[in-house]
C-alpha cells in the first residue's frame, strides 16, 4: 500500500513533546516511530527547554479546515477541499536541526446530499489517511535530517 514504506532513521532515542498527544496523528506517529526502531520518551506540553540534549521533536496542534470549493445547480456546496495541517520543530540541545514549519496535506471531495451518512464515513476516511500521508512526510522530514 502507499505510504507504508518503512522509513529508517539513525534515531535512536527521540523525545517528543506533543501538544495534543492522545489525538490519532499522535498515536500513528507512536507507531511509526516505534516500527522505525526510534525509543520514544513522551512529553505532553510543548516546551523547546531541554536539559539534557536528547534530540526533541516538537509537535503542534493538528488542524484541520474543510472549505467549499465547486457549488452545484441548488446553489448547496458540492465539492469541498479538506486541508490537515501541524507544525513541528526538531531541536537538538540549542542548536535547531528542523526550523518551525508546517507540514499539510490537502484533499478533496464531492458531497452527495442524498447520502449524508455516506459522507459522514468517507470523510472519517479521507482524514484517517491524510493523518497517515502527513505522518509519512514527517518521517521522511525525519529522515532526512538525521541521515
Amino acid at each position: 500500500m502507499r505510504g507504508n514504506e518503512l522509513i529508517s532513521t539513525n534515531l535512536e532515542v527521540l523525545l517528543v513533546n506533543f501538544s495534543q498527544p492522545n489525538n490519532e496523528l499522535s498515536r500513528i506517529l507512536r507507531r511509526n516511530l516505534a516500527s522505525a526502531g526510534v525509543t520514544i520518551e513522551v512529553e505532553n506540553n510543548v516546551s523547546v527547554e531541554n536539559q539534557d540534549n536528547s534530540l526533541q521533536l516538537i509537535i503542534g496542534n493538528e488542524n484541520i479546515n474543510t472549505r467549499p470549493i465547486t457549488i452545484n445547480p441548488r446553489a448547496r456546496a458540492a465539492q469541498y477541499e479538506i486541508r490537515l495541517s501541524v507544525e513541528i520543530e526538531l531541536r537538538d540541545g540549542e542548536r535547531v536541526r528542523i526550523e518551525p514549519e508546517i507540514l499539510f496535506v490537502e484533499r478533496t471531495y464531492f458531497e452527495d446530499i442524498e447520502n449524508i451518512a455516506g459522507n459522514r464515513e468517507e470523510i472519517q476516511i479521507i482524514t484517517a489517511e491524510m493523518r497517515q500521508n502527513l505522518v509519512t512526510q514527517l518521517m521522511r522530514r525525519l529522515e532526512s535530517t538525521t541521515n
